[in-house]
């Protein structure tokens, strides 16, 4: 007999919509947009619920548990795309404000109030079996940018509501998905108070949104939904090439330097985030484990000042209006 297909990645498809609240799943027609993994699902932990006084066929094994709380949420890898990547910008900081005439320029700032609940859904069985994820949050965004194959890639972290597994899609008729505008991974700059970093060999870039969960009754099983309570907070640690004491010295001020970092197919096909306020940590520097060269690395940490926001992100395309 021959062989049978059977559900894999290459046949899944994202698409998505932001919602008017928090527990109705987003009108059509959805967007779709390419992403490299998700886990998102709900998790539904089993309590332990002693009972006394049931039927029982014995005095020792446990009786049956009770459900605990439901959470909801994952990660989905997305390529970092001039394009499509403004998808998930819009998600992390609201809506950006566009400006130019050709290329366009779309900036995003962190601290934001008021941000979008998003349903994903994910279609995992071809035409079969399509998971609907509603009440998504952005809670954080982060990559790593050292200097590697391929294409860079960003992971953004979501909590949510509650899945739905759907026998047909919900997401009505999407429009055709957007060109792709990859940035490889052979690329990327830093620059210290507008000045390129020398010897910059890559790091990790961290920006949470520290949502909390709203446990207010609401006659189901699910949340209310989230606050924005705690402070938003970005991150990272830059790994450099010891060549001379300019990065040490930075650090052992102690003072706020303004850290870039540009990741650019053209001048019409980029993406930039800036911060105007970032400290270095105090840590050992450039430490020596042998013969050969020497490396440090520094973790830093980004704050607003009394100026300007503690991240803005500048996404470059030839793309007037989403």
């Amino acid at each position: 007999m021959p062989t049978s297909a059977t559900p894999r990645g290459k046949t899944a498809n994202l698409l998505f919509g932001d919602q008017a609240d928090f527990s109705t799943p987003a009108p059509v027609d959805y967007i779709s947009t390419p992403f490299y993994s998700e886990n998102l699902g709900e998790n539904e932990p089993l309590e332990s619920d002693p009972l006394l006084g049931t039927a029982r066929t014995n005095n020792r094994d446990q009786t049956a548990p009770a459900p605990g709380l439901i959470t909801m949420g994952g990660d989905i890898v997305v390529p970092m795309c001039t394009n499509h990547l403004y998808y998930w910008l819009t998600a992390l900081f609201g809506a950006g404000v566009t400006s130019g005439a050709g290329p366009y320029d779309h900036v995003f700032t962190s601290g934001g109030e008021v941000l979008p609940y998003r349903t994903i859904e994910i279609e995992k069985r071809a035409g079969a079996s399509f998971f609907q994820n509603i009440g998504l949050l952005a809670s954080g965004f982060s990559f790593d940018s050292a200097r590697a194959g391929g294409f860079r890639q960003a992971t953004i972290n979501l909590v949510g509501r509650s899945q739905t597994k759907l026998g047909a899609s919900a997401g009505g008729n999407p429009a055709a998905q957007l060109a792709l505008s990859q940035i490889p991974a052979s690329k990327g700059l830093m620059r210290i108070d507008s000045v390129d970093a020398a010897h910059f060999l890559g790091g990790s870039f961290s920006y949470q949104n520290n949502p909390t969960p709203d446990e207010a009754l609401n006659s189901t099983e699910y949340l209310s939904g989230y606050q924005l309570d705690d402070d938003a907070t970005c991150s990272g640690a830059n790994r450099v090439r010891y060549v001379n004491d300019s990065y040490y010295d930075i650090m052992d001020a102690g003072d706020p330097v303004a850290l870039e970092l540009e990741f650019a197919i053209s001048a019409n096909a980029k993406i930039l985030f800036a911060m105007p306020a970032v400290t270095f940590e105090r840590t050992p520097f450039a430490p020596i484990s042998g013969p050969g060269g020497l490396e440090a690395e520094f973790n830093w940490q980004a704050h607003q000042t009394a100026a300007a926001a503690m991240l803005t992100v500048t996404l470059t395309n030839q793309i007037a209006a989403y």
